[in-house]
């Protein structure tokens, strides 16, 4: 008996101990504070357009446990602007900007993003382009007159929000490529891009500042087999050589050429300004200033293997130099400025034509092409075999007889057209991973080369890089800036400037 009442009396003592053990359970242990270890999600730098918000959410990480609560601090040009755990803030001053994110903790743990922004004022003079990335075709923009500014990498996306172009990249150019009286251009808006896609096919015109919509065309002409393959603006669209409207914008495809006029109709030219019964001219062309003075454009015809030279003046004439190669490039070339009173512009006389043989053959010709009172003649004729691949990238110098040409392996060669002489070493070598699509030039500029490529580590859809060289040295060039990840798998690479480029002391 006095064992069961001791038992009884000592039940709640047990009961208060089990209590007590159960309390230092697992589940019930405390869970320690997590510590603020980074900040991400903010670039290191910015474009954005005068009058825009650059808009910055950044992403926290903290250690596992209880997140601590944080404060935040944003600082602009050493002014601190907001508190917000998120930044929205108005660019109304151009230039390039510093900013710092500081977030700091209950415990005092500080940690910091430092990032820059760049404001500029429009779309005003840089390189647009062109590529397919991972939702289709992307323009992109990369400004010029704000060098250390990052590419826009969707400017026709950003622009405009409801629209969508086509999957597959297809022409691009600016109308102002070929202005012929420059003091004398409309830059009141006159001036703009024209770009086209496939599925769906379309045809855009955009103002050239904003980079906005002015229309979407749709073609009007009589051709069933349309396509707005390749697009481009000939010398004489203030003269009113091409069309009683003053300007026109020639696309080719399917071996034709189709000419739209500024109010976006599509209309066939003068008939002493189309081409020849039976032509088929491939998707290239260039445009000229001969002396006498005419002004050309110039196609290649894969039915002749003859060039194609189309005066304002003189009209269509039929090339005689028999070129058995498959094109692949067709650039005007041996400029010169003219004088004042012809507003300096760029005058290209002559033409190369690039392209390849059967195997790995590759021809360059230089024409000097038929104008008002000359016929056709053959400057030179270089078998660049072993030195041109028939798939390598080539550039011209806008006023030095100078051929830039690239391998699959990161490495630009130069080469004097004149003298035929080839090199075995790079004038650069941008880096083993890029393959080099598209080398270009500001005409007005003949010092900077404007280089796209895409990079073989990077994922296809966003493997375009962009580079500024300078080649002013005739021995070796500099690159002067490099940014990757511009846009998807290369299309085509332009420079679009103001109108105003030959008011600029940037020639020779």
């Amino acid at each position: 008996m006095k064992k069961i009442y001791n038992f009884l009396y000592a039940l709640p003592l047990l009961i208060a101990l089990f209590a007590a053990c159960s309390d230092k359970e697992p589940n019930n242990v405390e869970t320690p504070t997590a510590k603020l270890v980074a900040v991400t999600g903010i670039e290191k730098a910015y474009s954005i357009k005068q009058n825009a918000h650059l808009k910055l959410k950044p992403v926290l990480n903290f250690s596992e446990g209880t997140k601590q609560t944080t404060t935040y601090e944003w600082i602009i040009d050493n002014n601190k602007v907001s508190t917000a755990d998120s930044l929205d803030y108005e660019c109304t001053v151009l230039g390039k900007h510093t900013g710092t994110l500081k977030v700091i903790a209950e415990d005092q743990t500080a940690k910091f993003a430092d990032f820059t922004f760049y404001v500029y004022s429009g779309y005003d003079q840089g390189l647009l382009l062109f590529t397919e990335g991972k939702d289709g075709a992307m323009l992109a923009y990369k400004s010029l007159d704000v060098q250390e500014a990052p590419a826009v990498r969707n400017v026709f996306a950003e622009s405009n929000p409801t629209l969508s172009l086509g999957k597959t990249p297809l022409a691009l150019c600016w109308t102002g490529e070929c202005i012929t009286n420059p003091n004398n251009i409309d830059d009141t808006g006159g001036l703009e891009v024209i770009v086209s896609t496939d599925s769906p096919r379309c045809i855009y015109a955009l103002n050239a500042s904003t980079m906005s919509v002015l229309s979407k065309i749709d073609y009007d002409g009589t051709a069933t087999d349309f396509s707005p393959n390749h697009a481009f603006v000939p010398f004489g669209m203030q003269n009113r050589l091409w069309g009683a409207e003053g300007g026109s914008v020639y696309f080719t495809g399917n071996g034709k050429d189709y000419l739209m006029t500024p109010e976006r109709r599509f209309v066939v030219g003068k008939r002493r300004h189309q081409l020849p019964a039976g032509a088929k001219i491939a998707d290239l062309s260039c445009s000229l200033i001969t002396n006498p003075m005419d002004m050309l454009r110039v196609y290649f015809d894969t039915a002749s293997k003859h060039l194609i030279y189309i005066g304002g003046i003189r009209g269509m004439v039929e090339g005689k130099v028999s070129c058995p190669v498959t094109p692949m490039a067709l650039l005007a070339c041996d400029g010169s400025y003219a004088e004042a009173n012809a507003d300096n512009r760029y005058e290209p006389k002559h033409a190369l034509l690039v392209g390849s043989r059967s195997g790995n053959g590759v021809t360059v010709y230089r024409f000097a092409p038929t104008a008002n009172k000359a016929e056709e003649s053959l400057l030179g004729e270089i078998d660049a075999t072993g030195h041109i691949l028939p798939t390598s990238a080539v550039g011209v110098n806008p006023v030095r007889p100078l051929l830039y040409y690239a391998d699959h392996a990161g490495n630009i060669y130069v080469m004097n057209y004149e003298g035929k002489s080839f090199s075995s070493t790079p004038y650069i070598s941008l880096g083993q991973q890029y393959d080099v699509k598209a080398i270009v030039f500001n005409p007005y500029n003949p010092n900077r080369m404007y280089v796209a490529a895409e990079d073989s580590k990077a994922e296809t859809t966003a493997c375009a890089s962009i580079f500024i060289i300078d080649v002013s040295n005739k021995s070796a060039a500099k690159v002067l800036y490099k940014e990757d990840r511009v846009g998807g798998k290369i299309h085509r690479l332009i420079y679009k400037g103001n109108g105003k480029e030959n008011r600029e002391a940037t020639h020779d």
